[in-house]
Order: structure tokens, then sequence, then C-alpha cells
């Protein structure tokens, strides 16, 4: 069969499904990766073809509003972002992410014609599935025009979750609000007043223009293929297929420095690639005092920096080696800690190679389920950003060395990860649904 995986445009949303795609391969069907080029990350179509996977550039920046380079730039930790947390009782925090959300599609999927009559990526993506015939669709859960794509042209469609179900999770709480609104208080943020689903009324004109209507099944998929752990998923009355998240963290030559283990314990530092691109300088860690912290200890620290944060830090202790980036599957198997953000990508990673983790979230969309998920689990610790404490954070990166019961954490993280189907036994599995909703 045919399968069209469509992409959001940042290889932190690529890496997830490229194990996937890969298996899908291997077992004879054809694939084809969609995506168009990025404002944070340009090069998302070369990583694509880079993973040995076929490539589809829906459209180039260029064609993307001035306005959404803008709102990239002005991005700070300090900003409303994607991210809620489910268990916030405040309903002001998944409000103003669902407000974040519509914003965020509108930018790179506007609804306005341009002057010559069309919606650049919005159609290309169409005209390509009307002419490629898929049989499947699987699709990030942010390229909504996916799905209007994959009814157009009658194949199977399913989302592919590289992180907590947000997007569900919005759409069951904005049809229960409309149900029974929510009273508005006094001087409210007018962004948080609601008088239809955002996300509905974004997408009707994109389904207009192509004979369709709205359903839930729009922006949820007939299914959904669930990348993260069981334990993390959210009690919504949806149907799941578990997948096994095989980390890929790109390509890249095998350094000799890392071809054995360390006379000393490694830690690595890491932001992901998507979020110190968005950030910068803005990165939430301070990096000088950290590595002052780090001097002294009987450890290595390993450091991906991009040249905004480097600028800086300057002069680094003996013991800690910046670089501009090295595949995390290189040097994680000779770690004992790692230091990140909260993303999935460098969860998956420590989790497959059972290093415990010291999270500092940095909130875009599942950040801090992920660090509570960790503690609980007893595979690491949490660092509060605001008003960090660096030699707090330092003793708590030699605990995760020391004490065995953080290996023993991440081993159970590590069997969790084994129970979910691997990407190649869900094949027959995409097969039998395939034929099952294919139009």
């Amino acid at each position: 069969m045919r399968v069209l995986f469509t992409v959001f445009p940042a290889s932190a949303h690529l890496y997830p499904v490229v194990p996937l795609a890969w298996a899908l391969q291997a077992a004879g069907h054809e694939v084809v990766v969609a995506a168009h080029e990025g404002v944070v990350d340009p090069d998302v179509i070369n990583n694509i073809t880079k993973a040995g996977l076929t490539a589809l550039r829906l459209g180039r920046k260029e064609e993307l509003p001035d306005a959404l380079g803008r709102h990239t730039g002005e991005i700070k930790p300090d900003r409303p972002t994607l991210a809620f947390d489910p268990k916030d009782d405040d309903p002001d925090t998944w409000r103003l992410a669902r407000f974040f959300v519509a914003g965020m599609l509108n930018l790179h999927y506007p609804t306005k014609l341009t002057e010559d009559g069309r919606r650049p990526i919005v159609d290309n993506l169409v005209q390509f599935a009307r002419d490629w015939r898929p049989d499947l669709v699987l699709w990030d859960p942010l390229v909504l025009p996916a799905p209007i794509a994959a009814k157009a042209c009658g194949a199977a469609h399913a989302r592919l979750l590289w992180g907590t179900d947000n997007i569900g999770i919005i759409h069951e709480r904005t049809k229960a609000e409309l149900a029974n609104p929510i009273p508005q208080k006094p001087d409210e943020d007018p962004r948080l007043t609601l008088t239809e689903d955002p996300l509905e009324a974004w997408m009707r004109p994109l389904l207009e223009a192509h004979g369709l209507e709205f359903s839930d099944e729009m922006l949820l998929g007939q299914f959904s293929l669930d990348l993260t752990q069981s334990r993390m998923r959210q009690p919504l009355d949806l149907t799941y297929v578990p997948v096994r998240r095989v980390p890929y963290t790109g390509a890249g030559e095998f350094p000799s420095w890392l071809h054995k283990r360390p006379e000393r314990p490694r830690a690595v530092l890491t932001l992901g690639m998507s979020r110190r691109n968005i950030y910068g300088k803005y990165s939430g860690f301070p990096m000088r005092e950290l590595f002052d912290s780090v001097a002294d200890l009987d450890l290595e620290l390993i450091a991906t920096l991009n040249s905004d944060q480097l600028a800086t830090v300057g002069p680094v202790p003996d013991n800690v080696r910046t670089l501009e980036y090295i595949p995390l599957n290189q040097v994680m198997p000779t770690s004992s800690a790692v230091i990140h953000h909260g993303g999935g990508g460098t969860f998956a990673s420590a989790v497959a190679f059972q290093v415990p983790q010291l999270v500092v979230p940095l909130p875009m969309w599942d950040e801090m389920v992920t660090a509570r998920y960790v503690v609980d689990r007893g595979a690491g610790l949490v660092v509060d950003p605001e008003g960090l404490d660096v030699a707090d954070m330092a003793k708590q990166l030699v605990r995760l060395i020391e004490e065995p019961s953080f290996q023993d954490g991440a081993r159970g993280l590590y069997e969790d990860m084994l129970s979910a189907p691997a990407p190649k036994d869900i094949v027959p599995v995409l097969e039998r649904l395939t034929e099952q909703h294919r139009g």
C-alpha cells in the first residue's frame, strides 16, 4: 500500500515517525513524508532525505505569512505557549493553550486566499493526495490539512501522537464548555471567551474549499497511533493504537571519543533541536553558572549548545565539552545522567538507554507532564525553572549518578517501553485498519 506521512516543519516532529516509516518501507510499502519548510527549522526537508525517506516539499518558507516569522522571533520562556497541564484545575490554562493552537495553525496554514486564488500548502497537499492516491495518511496532530487531503482522496487516516494528546483534551473540553458555558470573569482576557470551537472555525473554510464538512474525525483522526508510554495517556474516549517509540535523533559521524566508556561518569545537557532554535540565548538555563558549579565535580558534562548560547558562556571548565550537535543515540549509551527540557525526543532516548533524568521543564507542549511522570516513576528529578538554584541543581545531578534507586526507576521506564509493540509489529495492524477505514 501507499503511505503518506505529514509532519509539522520541525525535525523534533519528524524524528519520532522515522522508525515507523522505515518499518513500512521494509515491509514493501511505498512511503512519502510531506512537510513544508519551517521558519524555525529550515532543514526539515533535508533531514527527511538524510533518514533515507522520500520527501515531498509542500511549500517554501517564503510562502508563509510574514507574521509567522515575527511570532517565532518573539517567543521567550515566559511567554504563553501551547502547553498546559491536564491536572491543573484552572480552566484558563488550557483555554489559553486553545487560543494559541488556533493562532499557530492559522499562521502555518492560512485560510485566506493568495492573489492567485490558492491556499498554497493546503492545496498542494490535497492535490498530491488526489494524484498519488495514498491508501493511508499518518499525520502529525498539528498538520490538520492532512485529514482534509485524506478525505479528498478516500484514504484511511490516523494521527501519529508524539506527546500528550493536547488536541484531544482541548476538543473534549471545548465541546463540554459549549454545552455548559463557563461564566466569564470580570476583566477576563477576551481570548478566553468562547462562542464557537476555534479549531472548527479555522478549519471550516479549508474543508468547504474541497467540498467537505467538519466532523470530530477531522481533528482526531479515524484512530491514533500513540508513541507515548501507556501510563502517560489521558483518559479520553478515543481509539489509541500503542506503538513503541524507538528513538531516532538524526544521523551523524560517530566520533572516536565515544567509542568506549568514559573514565568518569558522563552527564549530557541538551535543550532539544527545535527548542534551542526557538529560544536561542533565552534557553532558560544559566549555562555559565551551571558550568562553574560542576567544574570541581568528578564527572564529565557534554553540553549541546548553539552559537547564540556559546556566545554567552565564555571559557568552559576542563570537564565540560560543548558541541553544536550530536545524535543522542551516540552519547546516551555511555551516559549516567541527562539534563533536559522535558521534550519527548530526549525523554525517549533516555528511556531507551536507561539513563536517569534531571528535567528542567521549558513548557511548550507537555513538558510538565513528562517531568512529573519521570519523578513519579523514580527515574529522575525535576528542577523548577523559576528561580533556578544552580548549586542545588548540581547536587541533584550528583544524586542521579550516585544513588542506585534512580537507575532502578530508569529500568522500569525501559520495561514499560518494551511492553508496547515495536514499529515492525504494528505494520500488519495498520494494513488491517487501512482496509477497514479506506473510502
